[in-house]
C-alpha cells in the first residue's frame, strides 16, 4: 500500500459522496441494477407457493366452465357490403349535389352505419324476413312472445321486437376501407342469415331510390335557373358594348390591358435595371474612394497591372538579395531602385485611370436613372387618366364574364343531371351474403375456460409477487451475490452453541479464507481487509473475531483493528483494556515509526493481535476526516503492514456511519456481512453501489446466520443446525 506524504494529501470533502483524503487510486466499477435478483426472488416465491397458484388457477377455470354451460346458444351470421361511391365523379354530379362528394370520407361511412341501424330500415328488413313470427317460434315457452301491433301491417314488428333486434344487431366498419359488416345473432342459424341478408337488400334498394329522387329534383331545379341566367347575360353584354363606344377605350389583344399600361410596364422594367446598375457603380466607386482599389474585380483581373505587379515583385526580390552583398551606393542597387520607382509610378497611373473610369460610369448610371424616373412619372399620369375610364369598363366586363361563366356551368350541369337522373344505379355492393352458421359462436366454452384459467393464474401471480415485495430480504445463499453483483465469499450457519455447530462454523471460516485467497481476490490475498455491514446487528464483529482466529491458526500474524469508534466491541470479546487504542494513535503527534511493536496491538492468541478502538475524545470525533487524521491513518496502516501479515478492520455499519467508506479507500478490499432474514436487498445494493463509487474494491459478501434447514447446502443440513452470529 502506498503511503502519501503530508504535502500530497488532499483536503477532506463532504462525508456523503466526495473523495476523502490520502486514498490510493482505485478503478471505478460499473453500477449493476437489481433486475436479476428481483426475477430470481419472484420465481423462487412462485415455486414455493406453487400449490396455491395451481389451486387458484384450477378453481377459476372450473367457475368459468360452470357459468358457461347453462347459457343459451346463439348463432351469428354476417354479410359484408362495400360503399363504392360508383357515380361520385360521373358527369361531375358531385359538383351539383353536395352529398355526392362525401362517399370517400369517414363521416359518410359513419352516416351509413347510422342509417343501417335506423328504426325504419330495421322494421322493413324484419317485415321482409318475417322475423317477428319466427322469433316467437324459437323462444322458450316460459318467455313472453314478441307480439305484433294490432293496427300494423301483417308481419310488421312492434316496439318490443325492435328493441330485441337492435340488441342483437351489430354494424362494424373497417377503416380506412369502406367496407361495412352486418352481423346478427339469433337462436336459429337460418333466421340469423335471413335477417342479415334482408337488411343488406333493403339498404341497397333505399340508396337506389334516394339517388334517383335526388337526381330528378336536381335536374328540374337547374332547368329553371338556366332560363333566368340566359336573360341576365344578354342584358349585361348590351351595357358593356354601349360603354366602350362612348368612352373610346382601346385595349390590347387578348385583353392584356391598354397601350398606355404596356408602355408604363416597359419604362418600369428599364428603371429597375438602371437602379440596379446605379447601385452597383456607386458601390464600386465608394470602394475605390476608400483606398481599397486592389479589392475591386476589375483591378484584380487587369492583365497590365498584373504583369507590372509581377515585374515589381521580381525586382524587389532581386534588390533584397543584392542588398546583402552590395552597398546602397552601388550602381546595381541604384539601377534596381530606379526600375522599381518607374514600375511603381506605372502602377499608380494605371490605378488612377481605373478610378477615373469608375467615376465616369457611376455618373452615367446616375444620370440614366434620373431620366428614366422622370419618364415613368409622365407615363403614370397618362395611365391614371385612362384608369378612371377603365374602372367602369372593368366592372361591366366582370359582370359579363361572371354571367357567362355561371350560365355555361349551369347549362352543362343541367344536361349532365338530366342524363344521370335516368340511370338507376347503386353505390352499395354486397360482397359476401350471409350464410347460416354451422355452430354457435356464443357462449364459447373453450375460450371462457381459457380466460378463467388465465385470470386465476394472473391473480395468483399478483398475490405472490405482492407478498414477495412486502418482505424483500436476503434469506438464502446466492441471493446477496445477485443484489451486489459480487462474489459470495462464504456462508456462516446459525449456531446455538453446540460442539458440532462450532465445527461447522469453523469450516465456513476456512471456506471464506479460501475464497479470499482465490485468484480473483489477489495473488496472496489482501493484507488490509475491511469488514462492514449495511446495518447493526448483522454479526460483522463476530465474523472479524472468527476469521482472525482462523488466520492466526494458519501461522500468520493477524491484527484485528476495532474501527468502530462509536460502539467498540472487540476489547470486550477478547477481555482486554480499552484505555488506549486507534483513537489515541490518530490523535497523538508522535511519529508512527517511533511506536514500539506492542503499541500497535495486544497479543490475545497464537498469532492474533487486537488493537481496540480506544477512548472517545469529545469534540474530536471527526479526527478521521481531517487532513491530519487521514494522513496519519495511512501511515499507521503502512506501519502495520510491515509488522503483520493480515490486518482486519472492524467498522461501523455503512448506512449509519461513513467510516467504513474511509477505511475502504485505504484498504486492499472490503467484505460486506449480510445477515440472513434480516438484511434487505435494497441495503445490499446501496452499500455496494457506494463502495464502487468510492473506488473501493468489494471482495464479496458473507451470508451470516443462515438457517441450514432451509439452505440448499445439503452438507450443512446433514451436519446439524447452523452456526452462529
Amino acid at each position: 500500500m502506498e503511503v502519501l506524504p503530508d504535502s500530497k494529501l488532499l483536503a477532506p470533502r463532504n462525508l456523503l459522496g466526495a473523495e476523502l483524503c490520502g486514498a490510493k487510486p482505485a478503478t471505478m466499477r460499473p453500477d449493476s441494477g437489481p433486475g436479476p435478483a428481483d426475477m430470481a426472488n419472484y420465481w423462487r416465491a412462485i415455486w414455493n407457493r406453487k400449490a396455491a397458484v395451481c389451486g387458484a388457477t384450477l378453481l377459476s377455470a372450473l367457475a368459468a366452465c360452470l357459468l358457461t354451460i347453462p347459457q343459451t346458444r346463439l348463432y351469428q351470421a354476417q354479410t359484408s357490403i362495400e360503399l363504392q361511391g360508383l357515380n361520385e365523379n360521373f358527369l361531375h354530379m358531385n359538383e351539383i349535389t353536395p352529398s355526392m362528394g362525401l362517399y370517400s370520407t369517414d363521416g359518410y361511412v359513419q352516416t351509413q352505419v347510422d342509417i343501417l341501424q335506423s328504426r325504419s330500415l330495421v322494421r322493413r328488413a324484419a317485415q321482409k324476413a318475417n322475423l317477428t313470427a319466427r322469433l316467437n317460434t324459437t323462444r322458450h315457452s316460459s318467455s313472453p312472445a314478441l307480439h305484433e301491433p294490432v293496427n300494423g301491417e301483417p308481419g310488421e314488428p312492434g316496439e318490443e321486437a325492435l328493441k330485441e333486434i337492435a340488441n342483437h344487431l351489430k354494424i362494424r366498419t373497417s377503416p380506412p376501407t369502406r367496407v361495412i359488416r352486418i352481423t346478427y345473432d339469433a337462436p336459429n342459424p337460418q333466421l340469423a342469415a335471413d335477417f342479415a341478408n334482408a337488411l343488406a337488400a333493403e339498404y341497397v334498394n333505399q340508396t337506389i331510390e334516394s339517388r334517383w329522387s335526388e337526381g330528378q329534383n336536381t335536374s328540374e331545379w337547374l332547368s329553371h335557373i338556366q332560363e333566368d341566367l340566359k336573360a341576365r347575360l344578354q342584358r349585361s353584354e348590351d351595357r358593356l358594348q354601349n360603354y366602350m363606344r362612348s368612352a373610346g377605350l382601346i385595349f390590347l389583344a387578348d385583353n392584356k390591358g391598354t397601350a398606355a399600361e404596356e408602355r408604363l410596364r416597359q419604362l418600369q422594367e428599364e428603371l429597375s435595371k438602371a437602379q440596379a446598375e446605379h447601385i452597383a457603380r456607386e458601390s464600386e466607386y465608394e470602394v475605390a474612394l476608400a483606398g481599397r482599389l486592389d479589392a475591386l474585380p476589375r483591378v484584380l483581373d487587369s492583365v497590365g497591372l498584373g504583369d507590372t505587379q509581377q515585374k515589381l515583385t521580381a525586382l524587389r526580390v532581386e534588390l533584397a538579395e543584392l542588398s546583402h552583398a552590395l552597398t546602397p551606393q552601388h550602381y546595381k542597387i541604384q539601377r534596381l531602385k530606379a526600375q522599381i520607382d518607374e514600375l511603381q509610378a506605372e502602377i499608380e497611373k494605371g490605378r488612377a485611370n481605373i478610378l477615373k473610369r469608375i467615376k465616369n460610369e457611376y455618373e452615367q448610371a446616375e444620370r440614366r436613372e434620373r431620366l428614366l424616373r422622370a419618364a415613368c412619372m409622365q407615363q403614370k399620369q397618362a395611365v391614371t387618366d385612362q384608369a378612371q375610364k377603365a374602372v367602369q369598363y372593368g366592372l361591366l366586363k366582370h359582370e359579363v364574364d361572371s354571367d357567362r361563366t355561371l350560365y355555361d356551368s349551369v347549362l352543362q350541369r343541367a344536361r349532365e343531371a338530366s342524363i344521370a337522373s335516368g340511370i338507376r344505379t347503386s353505390t352499395v355492393r354486397v360482397i359476401d351474403p350471409a350464410e347460416p352458421p354451422s355452430k354457435p359462436y356464443k357462449p364459447n366454452l373453450l375460450m371462457n375456460t381459457a380466460l378463467g384459467t388465465l385470470t386465476g393464474l394472473f391473480l395468483a401471480l399478483v398475490f405472490v409477487t405482492t407478498m414477495e415485495n412486502r418482505d424483500r430480504r436476503v434469506r438464502r445463499p446466492g441471493e446477496a451475490r445477485l443484489f451486489s453483483n459480487t462474489r459470495e465469499l462464504g456462508v456462516v450457519p446459525f449456531s446455538r452453541g453446540g460442539s458440532l455447530e462450532a465445527e461447522v462454523v469453523a469450516d465456513s471460516m476456512h471456506a471464506m479464507l479460501t475464497s479470499l485467497h482465490s485468484p480473483g481476490a489477489a495473488h496472496r490475498g489482501p493484507s488490509i481487509l475491511v469488514v462492514t455491514s449495511p446495518g447493526p446487528g448483522e454479526g460483522k464483529t463476530t465474523i472479524v473475531r472468527q476469521l482472525g482466529c482462523v488466520m492466526g491458526d494458519a501461522s500468520r500474524r493477524v491484527l484485528l483493528v476495532d474501527g468502530d469508534r462509536h460502539r467498540p466491541r472487540l476489547h470486550a470479546l477478547f477481555g482486554i483494556s480499552n484505555e488506549s487504542g486507534l483513537n489515541s494513535l490518530l490523535q497523538e503527534t508522535q511519529a508512527v515509526d517511533e511506536y514500539p511493536p506492542e503499541a500497535l496491538g495486544t497479543l490475545c492468541a497464537e498469532g492474533l493481535y487486537v488493537l481496540p478502538s480506544g477512548p472517545q475524545c469529545e469534540g474530536r470525533r471527526d479526527v478521521l476526516y481531517s487532513p491530519f487524521g487521514c494522513a496519519r491513518m495511512a501511515k499507521l496502516l503502512a506501519r502495520m503492514q510491515r509488522q503483520f501479515d493480515v490486518i482486519l478492520i472492524d467498522t461501523p455499519p455503512m448506512l449509519e456511519c461513513p467510516d467504513a467508506r474511509v477505511f475502504g479507500r485505504l484498504s486492499d478490499g472490503v467484505v460486506l456481512v449480510v445477515r440472513a432474514g434480516h438484511t434487505s436487498s435494497e441495503a445490499v445494493g446501496l452499500c455496494t453501489e457506494r463502495l464502487h463509487e468510492d473506488g473501493s474494491v468489494v471482495l464479496g459478501t458473507v451470508l451470516n446466520a443462515c438457517d441450514a434447514s432451509r439452505s440448499s447446502y445439503g452438507y450443512y443440513r446433514r451436519r446439524g443446525s447452523a452456526a452462529g452470529s
